[in-house]
């Protein structure tokens, strides 16, 4: 099978394989004992990347190749660059996103009983999104004007209701 690419397709591609390559690195240093083997993924896909690597002067992409004992990576300023910035967008992006949508499920569980969940689960097929956004959205509003600066570890706990399950 070949498969034919443009320049910049190839260069797309490359960076896409970096992104996953960093992924899969850090959860492969995070978690262990998961469904999913991330040493495993992180040692395939880093071969992957190498293996396209090998093709950047046909793209006229040798400045993405840096060679070390013998084997063929990203370009450490390249990668710098032109990942990282897109690594850091998502990832604050993920903080922003998840943490409100965490702490609103652990609100919502200490505010509603598991009966006033089971009944709200049965009148809404499942679906907890309109009793959940009041909660998210004060967060995210929170995080919105003060960032995180009001964010603090409180010494004694609400115990109230049930743990969420998303803690």
């Amino acid at each position: 099978m070949k498969i034919e690419l443009s320049k910049q397709q190839y260069k797309d591609l490359v960076a896409s394989v970096a992104m996953a390559d960093t992924i899969c690195g850090l959860l492969s240093d995070a978690i262990e004992d998961g469904e999913i083997d991330y040493k495993e993924r992180a040692e395939q896909i880093g071969e992957l990347q190498s293996y396209l690597l090998q093709f950047a002067d046909e793209f006229e992409y040798g400045e993405a190749v840096e060679e070390y004992d013998g084997e063929i990576f990203m370009d450490e300023e390249l990668y710098e660059e032109e990942i990282e910035p897109i690594m850091d967008d998502f990832e604050d992006f993920v903080l922003h996103d998840r943490l409100p949508n965490i702490l609103a499920w652990r609100d919502f569980y200490r505010d509603h009983s598991d009966e006033e969940r089971e009944k709200m689960s049965e009148e809404n097929g499942g679906y907890f999104g309109v009793e959940l956004h009041p909660y998210e959205a004060k967060y995210w509003n929170e995080f919105d004007e003060h960032g995180f600066e009001h964010l603090f570890i409180k010494e004694e706990g609400n115990e109230k209701g049930t743990p969420s399950p998303y803690l």
